[in-house]
C-alpha cells in the first residue's frame, strides 16, 4: 500500500474510531478523535501555544483594544506578528520534528502562520511526543487533509485560455458606464444604485477574494479582475512567492494559476463574482455588480489555510465564501478554523458568505445544525435569504449556532447560543452570469435573457450562496468610502443599518434584516 493510500485509510479509520487518548482525559492536548493504536500514519494539525488569539474571547478583546486604530495599521502589525510567532514556534519544535521525520514517523510537513502550526501525517508515537512538547497547545485530527501533491502546471490549452483572459482584461474601458446601465431589481432592493448616485460609492479601491469554482471569460467579469502587478503568464514564478502564474489568483488544489470555470453546467463562481462586482455589459447593458468598481481575486481551495494566507498577503479587503460544511462531525477542528478567521479579521479582512439552504426540503437539518463552518464563526457574516417581496424563503438556513465541546472555543453552549444568521439578501430571481441553460435547467424554469461573449445572463439559479455576495458587495461599498474601518466594525455596521424583517429585532430567520447599502455607506462616512 502506498503512503497516500495508507493516509486515506487512516482518515477513514479516524472518523470511525473512538479511543482513549491519554491518562489526562479531558485535559489532554490530543484530539480524542485520533486513534493512538497501531503504526499507521494519522493526518493531524499541530497547533502551537503561541497564538495571537489563543481562546474564545481573545478576538473580542483585541477588537476593543484596537478599535481606535486604522485598519491599515492593524493589518500591518497583525501580519508581522502572526508570521513572527510561527517562525519562533517552529524553531522550538524543529529538532523534534526533524528527528521523527528521519525515522519515518512524520511525513508531509506543511507549515502555516494564519494559525501558528503545521499539518503532517504522523504515527501515534510521534503524536504523543509532539503533544508533550511545551510549545504545542493541541494536536487535531485533520479531517480536511488531502494527500500532498506536486503543483500541476497549466496545460497548453489552459495557458492559451488564461492568456486570452488577460487580453480581455487589458481591453477594459477606462471608466464605468453605469449611468446607461440596466439595473436588476435585486440591486435596487438593497439600495446599491442609490449608494452609487448619492454617495459615489462604487467599491473603488477595494479587493475582494472570491473562493469559489472560478469564472467564465466574459468581459463583465474579466474587467473586474485584479491583476498581480508582478506576474505574467509565462510558466514562471515572477514575484518569487512560490506560486507560478498567479496573475488573477490561484488554484490551490491543482497548484497553478488557472482560475477559469471548469464545471460545464453551472458557473457558481461566475454568479457570485458577478453579483459582487460585475461590470456593465457592452451588449445588453445589464450591470449585475453591487460594487461595480471593486476588483476580484479568484481563488480555488475551500478549507485550505494557504488560500487565507494568500489573500491576506495580497491585500484582500474581503473574502466571499460559498463553501460550508453541514451534517458532518468536525469535532475540535472547528476551533482551528475559527482561530484562522479571527486572525484574518484582526488583519483587516471581513469574511462573508450565504447562510445555507438547509431549513426545508430533503436536505433539511435540525435546529442548530443548519449553518455550518465557516459561517457559524462569530466574526464571519452569514447572509440569509428573502424573496423580492420580503417573504420567507423556506429553504434559507436558520440559526442559532452552538460552540460547545470544542477545544479553546466553547463559549456558545445551547443555553447561550450564538445568534445567526447576521443579515439577509436575495437568493434568486435576477440576471446571473453563467452558462446558457440546458435541457435539464430549462425544465427547472431557468431562462436566458442575454447571450454574451463567453457566458450568458440567466434568471433561475437559486440558493443562499447568491445571497452572500450581496453582503460582500455592500461591504465593498463601505470600504470604498471608509477604507480604514476595521473588519469587525464593518460587520457591526451592516447589521446595525439593515432593515428589520420578520419579528421585531434580531431573529434566527433574518438576522438583523435586509441589507441597506445606502444607509451603510452613509453611516460609514460619519466614522
Amino acid at each position: 500500500m502506498t503512503f497516500f493510500s495508507s493516509l486515506r485509510c487512516s482518515v477513514a479509520a479516524c472518523l470511525a474510531t473512538v479511543c482513549l487518548v491519554s491518562a489526562k482525559g479531558a485535559d489532554s492536548k490530543i484530539d480524542d478523535a485520533i486513534p493512538l493504536q497501531g503504526e499507521s500514519l494519522r493526518p493531524i494539525f499541530v497547533r502551537m501555544e503561541d497564538q495571537l488569539f489563543r481562546r474564545a474571547g481573545d478576538h473580542e478583546a483585541f477588537c476593543r483594544k484596537h478599535g481606535d486604530r486604522p485598519r491599515s495599521q492593524n493589518r500591518k502589525e497583525v501580519k508581522v506578528e502572526l508570521q513572527k510567532k510561527a517562525d519562533g514556534s517552529w524553531e522550538q519544535v524543529k529538532e523534534l520534528v526533524t528527528e521523527r521525520e528521519k525515522q519515518g514517523a512524520i511525513r508531509g510537513i506543511r507549515r502555516f502562520w494564519i494559525v501558528n502550526g503545521f499539518a503532517c501525517a504522523a504515527k501515534p508515537e510521534a503524536i504523543k511526543k509532539l503533544a508533550q512538547h511545551e510549545a504545542v497547545s493541541f494536536v487535531y485530527l485533520d479531517r480536511f487533509a488531502r494527500p500532498a501533491t506536486r503543483p500541476r502546471p497549466m496545460t497548453a490549452t489552459q495557458m492559451t485560455a488564461m492568456k486570452a483572459l488577460f487580453e480581455l482584461w487589458q481591453n477594459k474601458p477606462a471608466d464605468l458606464n453605469w449611468k446607461d446601465a440596466k439595473i436588476p431589481w435585486n440591486l435596487e432592493g438593497i439600495k446599491a444604485p442609490e449608494a452609487w448616485r448619492k454617495e459615489k460609492a462604487f467599491g473603488q479601491g477595494v479587493t475582494v477574494a472570491v473562493i469559489d469554482s472560478g469564472i467564465l471569460p466574459t468581459p463583465a467579469l474579466a474587467h473586474a479582475l485584479r491583476k498581480n502587478p508582478k506576474e505574467t503568464f509565462n510558466g514562471k514564478d515572477d514575484d518569487g512567492n512560490g506560486l507560478v502564474d498567479d496573475v488573477f489568483g490561484y488554484d490551490f488544489m491543482a497548484g497553478n494559476g488557472f482560475v477559469q470555470e471548469a464545471n460545464r453546467m453551472l458557473s457558481h463562481g461566475s454568479i457570485c463574482a458577478g453579483i459582487i462586482a460585475g461590470r456593465p455589459s457592452a451588449k445588453s447593458k445589464w450591470l449585475t455588480g453591487v460594487a461595480p468598481k471593486a476588483e476580484l481575486m479568484s481563488v480555488k481551495g475551500s478549507f485550505d489555510l494557504r488560500a487565507l494566507e494568500y489573500l491576506l498577503l495580497n491585500d484582500a479587503d474581503l473574502v466571499s465564501m460559498s463553501f460550508m460544511i453541514v451534517g458532518r462531525e468536525l469535532g475540535h477542528l472547528r476551533g482551528l478554523y475559527r482561530n484562522a478567521f479571527e486572525h484574518l479579521s484582526a488583519a483587516g479582512v471581513l469574511s462573508m458568505g450565504g447562510a445555507g439552504n438547509f431549513a426545508a426540503g430533503p436536505r433539511a437539518l435540525g435546529v442548530g445544525k443548519q449553518i455550518g463552518l465557516p459561517k457559524d464563526i462569530p466574526c464571519v457574516v452569514a447572509v440569509a435569504g428573502t424573496t423580492k417581496d420580503r417573504a420567507t424563503v423556506s429553504f434559507s438556513s436558520k440559526g442559532p449556532c452552538y460552540w460547545e465541546n470544542v477545544a479553546f472555543f466553547s463559549d456558545y453552549p445551547k443555553k447561550k447560543p450564538l445568534s445567526k444568521p447576521d443579515v439577509t439578501a436575495f437568493p434568486t430571481g435576477y440576471p446571473m452570469w453563467t452558462y446558457p441553460p440546458n435541457r435539464q435547467t430549462k425544465a427547472r424554469g431557468w431562462s436566458e435573457i442575454s447571450v454574451e461573449d463567453g457566458a450568458s445572463l440567466v434568471v433561475g439559479p437559486g440558493g443562499n450562496s447568491f445571497s452572500g455576495p450581496h453582503g460582500v458587495g455592500v461591504a465593498a461599498l463601505v470600504f470604498s468610502v471608509n477604507p480604514e474601518m476595521n473588519a469587525w466594525e464593518v460587520k457591526e455596521l451592516l447589521e446595525r443599518t439593515a432593515v428589520d424583517l420578520g419579528p421585531k429585532g434580531r431573529d434566527t430567520q433574518y438576522g438583523t434584516g435586509l441589507l441597506d447599502a445606502l444607509a451603510a455607506v452613509r453611516e460609514a462616512k460619519k466614522n
